[in-house]
Order: C-alpha cells, then structure tokens, then sequence
C-alpha cells in the first residue's frame, strides 16, 4: 500500500459505513497538470481576476490560481464522485459519495488525499429585540444612536472625525446570506455583487426553499460593519465597497459545509476584495460518525478553511475571524481562527472583560489565540424581524465585523500595508500587548492608535464646501511625528490654466497628536459650478511624505464645483463670526516661519477686514479686506521686522467686531 494512499485511507476509516447516506469528503490532487503556462495565459485573457486581484500579484495570476484540472476531475466523476464545490486555492474538490466510491477515488494516481467535510459552529448564541431610545450624547460629528458604545470603546468614532471611513477599500463577507436591500440602515450601502455559492446564483437573501432564518446571521454581522442611519447605527466602515457570499445552509442534512466558504472566499479574493470578515468557524467532521477535533486539528496546516484563510493571506487578504463560542474552557477555538497570519477575533464586554463564551487558545501547535478582543456582548445590528427594527445581540460572530471594520480604517488611510502589518497594527495597539493570553489574545482593539501605528494619515474622505461663489477643501493631516505643517499642499487641474497648487493652512490644530496635526483647508477661486476638478492632497512629516489618495497623482480625488460634501463635518460650519488665537503664540520670527490667524465667517458669507494694530492702536498691516464666503479661512502674518511687545488683531464685518492679542518676540 502506498503512503499516500495509507494517508488516505485512515481518513476515510471515519467514514460513513457502505449503505449509509452519501457524505461530504474534500480531495486533494497532486499536482496542477499538463499545460500550466498555457492555462494561466487562458486565465489572463479571459479576465477571471479583477485588476486589483491581478496588482496583487505582480500583474499575473499565479499557478495557484488554476482550477483543479479537468482530467482529474472527470477521472473523480467518472468513479462515481459527485462534484459539489472546487478550490482553486487548495487544488482540490468536495464531493459526495459512499465509503465504496470514496476508496475508489482515493486510489486514483491524481489524488494526494482524501478528507471529511467539516461542520458548521453557530458563532451568534443570543439576541434581543432593541426599542427605539434617545440617542446617547455624543461629542462627534456623527449621531451613532444605540451604536455609540461598541463604537466609542474602540476609538472609532475618532477616527471618523478625521475622515477616515473606508473610503477605496472592498471589503468582502462570508456568512449564510444577506438581508440589506429594504432595511432603512442598509439602503445606500454600496454592494458591488454578491453570490449564493450554495446555488449558484446571485441573490444573497433568502429564496425559495430557505429556512425563514436564513439569511438572518449575515443579516445582523454585515449590518454591523456597514449600516449608516444616524441615530440608529453606523458601521465602522460605512463607506467601503462590499461584495456578499452566501455559504452557509442552514438546516440542511449535513449542516454546514466547509467547502462552500472556500469557494466563497476565493470568489471575494477574484473580485478585489482586501478585507474578507467571516462569522463562521468549523470544528466537528462532517462524516455521518460524530468524530470531533482531536489534539493536533488546530495546528494551522488541518481544516480545509484554515488552509484557504492562510492562501488568502498570501494574496494580499486581511482575514478576520470569530474564534468561536465554545469557552470558556482552553483550546475550543474553531477553524479557520487557528490560521497564522489572519486575525482571529473573541469577545468582550463594553468593560473589557472577556465575555464567558468566547473560545480560547491556544492553537493544537501552542501558538496565541485570539489576536485580539472586540465588543461581543449587546452590539446593536439591523433586527430581522422588521425594515426598521434593530437588535442586540452576543457572540465572536459580532465582535469580528467590527474587527473587520477597524481593519478596513488602518487599510483605507494606508493601503499598502500586508495583511500582516495590518495585525500587527490591531495587535501592539490593543489593551494588553505587553502580556498577549488565550483569553483575550493582546487585548480590545483601539482602532485611533492601529490607525497612526504604522505612520501619518490624511483624510481619504476630505469634504468641501461651497458658499456659492468658492469652495473651501478641508482634510486632516494627523502623525505621532511633528507634521511640517507648511508644506501641506492641494493639486489640482484648473479646467482653462491646467495644473494649479495651493498651500493649505492649520486651521484646528489637534493637540493630541505631534505638532502640525490638525485640519488643513484652503479656498478655491471662483469656478463655474458643475466643472469637475480632480485634485489630490500632499503632507508630510519628520519621517515620510504621503498623499490622498494613495499613489497620487495617478489616483485623484473628484469634485464637483457647487456640490458639498460635509457629511460628520457640519461642525465646521460657523453659525457666527469667530477670531481665533493665533498659533503658534507667543510668535517669534526666528523660530517659526509665520503665525496662523483663523477666523470663521457665517452663512452666507459677507466683507471682512483682518487687521493688526499695534499698542498705541495704529494700524500696522492690512491681513484681509474683501468678501469672504461662509466658513473657516486663515491667514499666515509673517514679519521679521516688527519690534518685540503686544500687538491686536481685529476682524471686522458690518457692525461686528472682535479682537485678540498675540505676543511678538523678536
């Protein structure tokens, strides 16, 4: 008997005994086949991956990426193995047959190994009915409703209030279907496709011969992630693209079968996604025998969709999972949470206690799990019952779409970390990373420190403003390293002079970060409305130079002229004249370049004059005198000239005057 072979055969020793019902095995082949080249030049030309699919791999598809080849599985076939699922990942098929087929198949010269299907783990142990209540006072630009508390204990809305909310990042979801077409908070999500693997088509949500329940667990984990319904629910990355992948069946004969998530994750993977969130796990075999894990299953090299969680890592795939509700005893963990190199998310209370039924580590080869923590217990989610019902619920299920979301704030403002960098940052910025347990991995994840772990930041969605002559282009510039607060530039294409720079100014600063951090703006001139203006932003700091967006100036954002974006930024918007203090103050021209005056003009706008006196009140310079449309402008006073002592500065419109002083020192 040959050793694979024997390898195959004390698999199938499980199996289900000859009479008994057909059941669910993976086979694995040996190799890819003849002709390799030719099929991957097939597979070009005919745009089976999306090109950002493609840029993750150099612009080529891989060998990997072949589909197992057809000789192999005719030969499959023609034993009598039903084909029910094919990974191209992993070179392999699920197929169901009986023990006489399943010893036929395993004895095929292309076949490496022969291995049961897995089940299923329910990972959403409870839910409850959420009434309408008074949206919790917030201090942000967003209203969160009942949402606010799993969102605030993870810093996220911090980091919407700079605007960062996953703009260009795809995120892709695994679950058993979605519901988001008719609920009020999942309305203008931006799905761009989805696919029911389980049959084949393209609808998500349930359908003839679906249980009633469904598609009710992707419902609650996909609207936690990406609703938008202020004073309801906001999802940490409301503005990703989504792309939906049904691959559970719930009630059905076997239960849940591993293979359909393969196949759906290497369906997320073709289209671009860069984010895949899966409130799924499997731990029992699928085999009719009631065999359970042993000592070793968990190891990260066992469970097909381990297997294919770490091939997705390898293409550029941030994978997050829930590790389970199996606790709270050691080693209950389920695949694929044991994959290195993924995230592998428990569940914690709003106090930061691990929640009861959150499983544990570690992994059958000792390694740490979970990565880290997140809300777990009562996060609100879209209700099932109803278009405009919301819920609470418990489970790993909850704590991983919100893991996921915060995944997809690091990766939108900095794309190009690797998914390991990506965990790294949710890792060392978590409550505990000094002392990581398979309790609670390094700890609750704190989405405002992963997000500046690897470096600066700028808006990825900067809002403008037009008070209907210009527009006024506002974005954050944030580091943990002093921003060179000078240097911060907007380009863009005026549409009869062509290429244009302006320099933008700090209008806030944001104290708790390195000095220059803050909101920067600057005011367009007069354009006609309904031109459309491509621009991008350039900041840097003590360490690196980046732009918004990404790998500018082939990328660019687009605006146009007339609209506004001002979404979490109404705040902004002065509902009064407003002088503020001078920075930095006291001034000293050898030391700082200029000092910023900002000065806020309500609607809808109106002359102004920005003037500085001197002691004895004599004019000394004239700072700004003509229109100046609603909302915030600064100003750069730059004298080497002027003698050390006090001076005002006074801003003026109509009958409304305001002054302040600043110190000068020369």
């Amino acid at each position: 008997m040959s050793a694979r072979f024997a390898i195959a055969l004390l698999v199938l020793l499980f199996a289900a005994a000859p009479g008994e019902a057909q059941q669910r095995h993976w086979v694995f082949f040996t190799d890819r086949g003849p002709d390799v080249d030719a099929r991957i030049a097939a597979m070009f030309a005919g745009e089976q991956l999306s090109d950002a699919a493609l840029q993750r791999r150099g612009g080529t598809p891989l060998a990997g990426d072949l589909a197992p080849h057809a000789s192999y599985v005719a030969a499959v076939e023609a034993v009598g193995g039903e084909v029910v699922a094919v990974s191209r990942w992993l070179n392999a098929v699920s197929v169901r047959a009986p023990l006489p087929v399943l010893m036929r198949i395993a004895r095929l010269p292309q076949v490496h190994a022969v291995q049961p299907v897995r089940r299923w783990q329910n990972t959403l142990p409870t839910a409850a009915s959420l009434a309408s209540t008074p949206p919790p006072v917030n201090p942000h630009g967003l209203d969160y409703g009942d949402a606010f508390p799993q969102l605030a204990v993870i810093n996220v809305p911090e980091v919407h209030d700079i605007w960062i909310d996953g703009t260009d990042i795809t995120v892709g979801m695994l679950d058993n279907g979605f519901r988001w077409r008719t609920h009020e908070a999942m309305l203008n999500t931006d799905v761009r496709g989805e696919f029911d693997v389980i049959n084949g088509d393209s609808l998500t949500e349930n359908e003839e011969g679906d249980l009633y329940g469904q598609d009710a667990h992707g419902t609650v984990t996909f609207s936690a992630l990406a609703s938008f319904k202020e004073g309801r629910i906001i999802g940490p990355a409301f503005n990703a693209a989504f792309y939906l992948a049904k691959t559970e069946v719930n009630g059905s004969e076997t239960q849940i079968e591993e293979d359909y998530w393969v196949e759906g994750i290497e369906w997320l993977e073709a289209r671009g996604a860069s984010i895949v969130s899966a409130s799924l796990g499997y731990s029992d075999w699928d085999d009719g025998t009631g065999y359970s894990h042993q000592a070793g299953d968990f190891d990260g090299r066992t469970a097909v969709t381990t297997r294919a969680a770490v091939e997705a890592m390898r293409r550029g795939i941030v994978v997050v999972t829930a590790m389970g509700n199996e606790g709270p005893s050691a080693a209950t963990l389920i695949a694929p949470a044991d994959a290195d190199s993924i995230i592998a998310v428990g569940a914690m209370d709003f106090n930061g206690n691990v929640a009861r039924f959150s499983s544990k580590g570690p992994t059958s080869d000792l390694r740490i799990k979970p990565d880290v923590c997140a809300p777990g217990v009562s996060v609100v989610s879209a209700g099932k019952s109803a278009d405009d019902r919301y819920e609470s619920s418990s489970g790993t299920s909850m704590a991983t779409p919100l893991t996921a979301g915060v995944a997809a704030l690091v990766r939108s403002a900095r794309p190009e970390l690797t998914p390991v960098q990506v965990r790294d940052a949710l890792r060392e910025t978590a409550s505990d990373p000094q002392s990581p347990d398979n309790e609670a991995g390094w700890g609750m994840i704190n989405a405002w420190d992963a997000l500046l772990f690897h470096g600066m930041v700028i808006s990825t969605n900067p809002k403008y403003y037009h008070n209907g002559r210009q527009t006024t282009v506002m974005a954050w510039v944030v580091s943990t390293s002093p921003v060179r607060s000078d240097d911060v530039r907007l380009t863009w294409t005026h549409p009869t002079e062509g290429p244009q720079e302006e320099r933008m100014t700090l209008m806030r600063p944001l104290t708790s970060e390195a000095d220059g951090s803050g909101l920067y703006t600057v005011t367009l001139p007069e354009i006609p409305e309904n031109t459309e203006i491509r621009y991008y932003i350039t900041a840097g700091d003590s360490r690196e130079t980046r732009t918004s967006p990404y790998a500018a100036p082939e990328r660019t954002h687009v605006l146009r002229i007339g609209d506004n974006s001002m979404l979490g930024a109404d705040q902004y918007l002065p509902s009064a004249f407003a002088l503020h203090q001078n920075y930095p103050n006291p001034y000293a021209p050898s030391e700082s370049g200029s000092t910023l005056i900002s000065f806020e003009v309500p609607l809808p706008g109106g002359a102004v004059q920005l003037r500085l006196y001197d002691m004895a009140g004599r004019l000394v310079q004239t700072l700004v005198d003509g229109y100046r449309g609603a909302g915030m402008h600064t100003v750069a006073l730059q004298s080497s000239t002027l003698s050390t002592g006090i001076y005002f500065y006074s801003l003026t419109s109509g009958d409304t005057q305001i002054m302040r002083r600043m110190l000068i020192l020369q």
